[in-house]
């Protein structure tokens, strides 16, 4: 079967690419106006998993909230509709990849290079004082989703592209366009916008390699690209091929910041990125 863009990968993959059912009835509620914190608590009850395993993440240390939050409601409350709801997305996410088989890379290590990439948004956003920085750990987290939907589709051309990327040396997503006429970002900001996400975070993802038209999203564009970049370089074992890449000149600029100022906040990074795994039981298969 040929494949002529990306969208063509996600109607392949309905039971994979298709959103969880328990997910799309909280968005429909988030997003009704007169709907209260109990109504999403009712939405959220009834998948156990699911409300254990939100419970789990919000009273876990890497959210570190200084009292036992040991109901949906309360953790409404507390940690506010949106950002619950984008945990819960990133949860349920997490569950219908996590064991996905490909013969490219591991699951651990795809995980811990998201997860390293959404810390490191998260720590970004917030030195920047931007108040939403739980969208952009989700930005973070999300952003290779294509590479494995590629990886499990069309296995030969993946290798393929690994391979030329090696032999050119280039970046993967360049030989990924080259070989398969399109790369990871653009199936991965596909999927988002099957499930109707937020245009920002379809955007963040679309554009975590080059911002391209900064008019739009600047900000969730450059903090995706650079944490990226930066997760890359704290973790280069975690790279399928060490090939480093470059920042555009262009983000810390469109962010307010310098690279200087996020060095002392690395410093514990890799406790962060633990917690953070911890916290979503990646390990745990649960």
């Amino acid at each position: 079967m040929a494949f002529l863009c990306p969208e063509d990968l996600i109607r392949q993959n309905v039971e994979l690419t298709s959103m969880p059912e328990i997910i799309i009835r909280l968005n429909q509620v988030v997003d009704d106006p007169y709907s209260t914190a109990n109504d999403i608590s009712d939405v959220i009850s009834k998948d156990p998993a699911l409300t254990a395993r939100l419970l789990r993440i919000v009273n876990s240390p890497f959210y570190g909230f200084p009292s036992q939050i040991d109901t949906i409601t309360l953790a409404t409350t507390i940690v506010g509709t949106q950002q619950l709801r984008l945990l819960a997305l990133a949860s349920s996410t997490i569950r219908q990849f996590a064991n996905l088989s490909n013969q490219i890379v591991t699951m651990e290590t795809f995980w811990r290079h998201s997860f390293s990439t959404a810390v490191v948004a998260r720590t970004i956003a917030k030195l920047s004082k931007d108040r939403e920085d739980e969208q952009y750990f989700i930005a973070g987290l999300l952003h290779d989703l294509g590479s494995l939907i590629i990886y499990s589709t069309i296995p030969t051309l993946a290798k393929e592209a690994i391979t030329h990327a090696k032999h050119k040396d280039i970046p993967v997503y360049v030989a990924e366009r080259a070989i398969i006429g399109f790369d990871h970002a653009m199936v991965g900001s596909a999927l988002l916008r099957h499930w109707n996400l937020p245009e920002g975070l379809i955007e963040a993802v679309a554009c975590h390699h080059e911002l391209g038209d900064i008019k739009a999203y600047p900000k969730y564009k450059a903090v995706t690209h650079l944490a990226n970049v930066i997760a890359n370089s704290i973790n280069p074992g975690l790279l399928i091929y060490r090939q480093t890449l470059e920042p555009e000149s262009s983000a810390w600029e469109l962010i307010g910041l310098e690279s200087d100022n996020i060095d002392e906040s690395l410093d514990d990074i890799e406790t962060e990125i633990n917690e953070a795994i911890s916290a979503f039981a990646l390990n745990s298969g649960s």
